[in-house]
């Protein structure tokens, strides 16, 4: 069987094993075989390949469940349809790990590696991968749930994965580890020549939320002052909606206004008017919320900023507020709010207006009046 075919089979089973059309849930499977929802989600949307202990695993769920179809539906007439007896279909199922693992050997070795920097800076191998390694090194036999994501949340941890097509960094949102962010920033360093565009992943209440660097380097600070952010602590950001006409603020009123009179040439009225020192300009593609240039009073850093998804701002927290409401903008038109949270190393409250520019591929501009901007002490 050649690994397309295994790939599409794979999908196939699974997704017939899934709600709606089946009653079993994602989380169910999730849990019961000690991955993220994420981590499923993608085998079998195809966006990452099952790799031979995870098959095993899968295929023991859902033998305990009764289905014994499963592996058959996989691999056709390699293996006994659903009839095997159970005594039978557990050996199989040992078998069928070891030769999917030996089948695969000198692609996956290749193609990917994980790795675990620990809280004392440690460069560890896990080649057997990130879950099994946490469950072996603390001792965790039989627990349920993602050892991964346990470790990066609890020990702040930060996951290395390198693949053919590049290198991926996961931590926890609200926890990492000092040492652990200072080596992995050496390391980064270090492999900068071979290492193209990093993905990193941030795990923030249950969700891992994804953003990409252009370089090593840039991927090296973001994780460096993530480190120093989550030892503060932190406001939830708040939200508040306010009517339009109750704006008082003269640049802001003059924006709005130039909004209505000429959507399409919003931009250009901003900066006639000198807004950008205080305003800044977004492009929305989907889901995608990509910062064009920042305001320059508003103390961000721009090679932290510029040019980049916010979903790569190392304040995470920050980084889905603002995009939730530059993609409500883009969505139902002008949008002004009163906001209170932290950003970076301060405590912030400000006025913000929110205003989509005109067509179909229409930036969003907001412009910010602050009230409060107070240093946290560390």
């Amino acid at each position: 069987m050649v690994a397309g075919d295994f790939d599409s089979r794979f999908r196939d089973a699974l997704r017939r094993r899934l709600y709606p059309r089946a009653p079993l849930h994602l989380k169910q499977i999730a849990h019961g075989i000690g991955r993220s929802e994420n981590t499923v989600a993608r085998w079998w949307r195809g966006e990452t390949r099952i790799l031979a202990d995870d098959l095993y695993r899968l295929a023991e769920f859902f033998l305990e469940r009764d289905d014994r179809a499963f592996l058959s539906e996989i691999f056709g007439d390699l293996v006994p349809g659903a009839a095997l007896p159970e005594d039978l279909a557990a050996s199989l199922l040992s078998l069928v790990r070891v030769a999917f693992a030996e089948s695969r050997n000198g692609r996956a070795a290749s193609r990917e590696l994980s790795t675990w920097v620990n809280a004392d800076g440690a460069v560890i191998p896990a080649p057997a991968g990130h879950a099994a390694y946490v469950r072996d090194a603390l001792q965790l036999p039989g627990i349920g749930g993602d050892l991964a994501a346990y470790a990066m949340r609890v020990l702040g941890w930060i996951a290395l994965t390198e693949r053919d097509a590049g290198v991926t960094i996961c931590h926890d949102g609200r926890r990492v580890a000092p040492l652990a962010a200072e080596r992995i920033g050496i390391w980064l360093e270090d492999n900068a020549d071979r290492i193209g565009r990093v993905k990193r992943g941030v795990l923030m209440d249950g969700l891992l939320v994804e953003g990409h660097h252009a370089t090593a380097s840039e991927a090296a600070m973001a994780i460096g002052r993530v480190a120093s952010i989550v030892k503060i602590a932190r406001r939830t950001w708040s939200v508040r909606p306010l009517p339009l006409d109750s704006i008082a603020d003269a640049r802001l009123n003059a924006l709005l206004e130039a909004f209505h009179r000429e959507p399409a040439h919003l931009v250009h009225a901003a900066a006639a008017m000198g807004a950008f020192t205080t305003s800044s300009l977004f492009g929305v593609n989907g889901d995608n919320v990509t910062s064009h240039c920042v305001g320059t009073d508003l103390g961000f850093d721009p090679r932290m900023v510029e040019g980049l998804n916010v979903l790569a701002r190392p304040d995470t927290e920050y980084a889905l507020m603002l995009q939730a409401r530059v993609l409500k903008a883009r969505r139902e038109g002008p949008i002004y709010n009163e906001l209170c949270g932290t950003i970076d190393a301060f405590n912030v409250r400000y006025l913000n207006l929110a205003l989509p520019e005109a067509g179909q591929n229409g930036r969003v501009l907001t412009s910010s009046l602050v009230l409060e901007r107070d240093l946290i002490a560390a």
